[in-house]
């Protein structure tokens, strides 16, 4: 009798209720439909992690540009101090040049300065002498 029933598209399942689908194509479908909600949630799970991984990397990435930005301006500040260093450098070369070159005329005025004396000390002792 059963046979005949499901020619006409009507089925017994398991507590011996009629019913107008196969039971297994029943519970397949109910099967279908319990993969598909835990894919659906999976899905949710892994669109959030999704997410956060996103606001993690765009937080990073700020964090890394902010830290690139505060590398270059040091570098800047430092070649700044550099050439400034280069600078006082170069000056205090020319300082020390400059001082060289008066320690050497007055180096020169001082021994013409010793001969004058020199002289004038032997034309004393020479007029002390003839008096």
């Amino acid at each position: 009798m059963a046979e005949d029933l499901e020619k006409f598209g009507l089925f017994f399942d398991d507590i011996y209720s009629i019913r107008v689908q196969n039971p297994k194509i029943t519970n397949e479908t109910n099967d279908l439909k319990e993969e598909c909600d835990e894919y659906a949630s999976k899905l949710h799970e892994f669109k959030k992690l999704s997410q956060e991984f996103q606001k993690l990397s765009e937080n990073y990435s700020k964090q890394v540009e902010i830290e690139k930005i505060r590398a270059v301006s040091t570098q800047n500040h430092l070649k700044t101090i550099s050439k400034q260093r280069q600078g006082e450098q170069q000056f205090y070369q020319c300082k020390v040049q400059e001082m060289t070159q008066v320690l050497e005329k007055l180096k020169m005025e001082y021994q013409y300065l010793q001969r004058v004396e020199s002289e004038q000390m032997e034309v004393i002792n020479n007029f002390i002498q003839n008096q």
